[in-house]
């Protein structure tokens, strides 16, 4: 009923047409630069009343309010959650400019109150649903455009040349790396993928483990990362089926790039297979979507994970 009483663009399902050329760069747009401080200011106090509108605007559509993507009139969302940084802003505008489809960032403000999420990001909402609610739905030609669409992107962006050097392993601006998959969700930056693999086999121990064999032998398959070198590559650096959105049969939404930034190029494959079970659709469209050149480190990132996992926080 509500449809009919206001108009389109007030509702959560209005998205703005993106006329923009779909051709891809291979190379490396300029890298964005950040907005003055005292704007991040301004901005991040506007936000803070969006968002408390936000409550009340869900209330009155009908849908359920989300703490981190606030949802708004207008063909807009705000996005203030844990971890939410410059890095992702800027890593958002230079992927956009390249050609790839990611929301267009409005404004975005700082919040020196909350370390934990010290940015928010207004930006555009895309069309279409995840991937992993429509899968299923998809017929197999669909299925196929979209994994040729993501390899296109993916292939894409390996080929953008790190201003920061060949080797160095660090974000879109040359700062730490935020991912889920180290310790503390944040390290870096790295000169070599040698001082990666140092720092995450670090905090190895032997707890848990049944015997002091099968911990030697865990040990022994995560060191062989060592011995295997690998080109340092732009990487999306949270390939999740939550994360590509999805509309007609294309994919409409790469999204969540907080964790973009220089990785060794099996990184972007070996994160979303380390948990996935191999029963799953999603672990066999990462195998065919290029994992299945980075298996042997996928054993070596299985024997991390045993080895290190307590270390981490969720």
């Amino acid at each position: 009923m509500l449809q009919w009483l206001v108009p389109r663009l007030f509702l959560p399902s209005f998205t703005w047409s993106d006329h923009r050329a779909t051709v891809l760069s291979d190379q490396l747009p300029p890298i964005p630069q950040a907005t003055h401080p005292r704007i991040r200011q301004f901005w991040g106090i506007i936000h803070k009343y969006i968002k408390r509108f936000s409550r009340s605007y869900c209330s009155w559509v009908g849908v359920p309010y989300d703490n981190q993507i606030a949802q708004l009139p207008f063909g807009l969302i705000l996005k203030w959650s844990d971890g939410t940084r410059l890095e992702e802003v800027l890593a958002m505008q230079m992927a956009r400019k390249a050609g790839l489809p990611v929301p267009k960032v409005i404004c975005y403000g700082d919040h020196a109150d909350t370390p934990h999420a010290p940015m928010s990001i207004l930006m555009t909402r895309v069309p279409g649903k995840e991937l992993g609610q429509m899968y299923k739905t998809l017929s197999d030609d669909e299925k196929d455009a979209v994994s040729r669409q993501l390899d296109r992107y993916l292939k894409t962006i390996r080929k953008w040349k790190s201003p920061w050097g060949e080797s160095r392993i660090c974000s879109v601006v040359g700062t730490p790396l935020r991912s889920i998959r180290v310790p503390k969700h944040r390290a870096g930056p790295f000169e070599s993928e040698q001082e990666l693999n140092d720092y995450l086999i670090k905090p190895a121990w032997a707890g848990g483990f049944p015997s002091e064999k099968a911990y030697s032998d865990a040990l022994d398959c995560a060191r062989r990362m060592k011995t295997i070198p690998h080109r340092v590559v732009f990487t999306h650096g949270d390939l999740q089926h939550h994360n590509i959105m999805v509309h007609q049969g294309r994919i409409t939404g790469f999204l969540d790039w907080e964790s973009a930034g220089w990785y060794p190029e099996y990184w972007e494959f070996t994160t979303p297979l380390r948990f996935a079970r191999e029963d799953f659709w999603w672990y066999h469209f990462i195998v065919e979507l290029g994992g299945k050149s980075y298996l042997l480190e996928l054993d070596c990132e299985r024997a991390l994970t045993s080895l290190t996992s307590a270390s981490y926080y969720w």
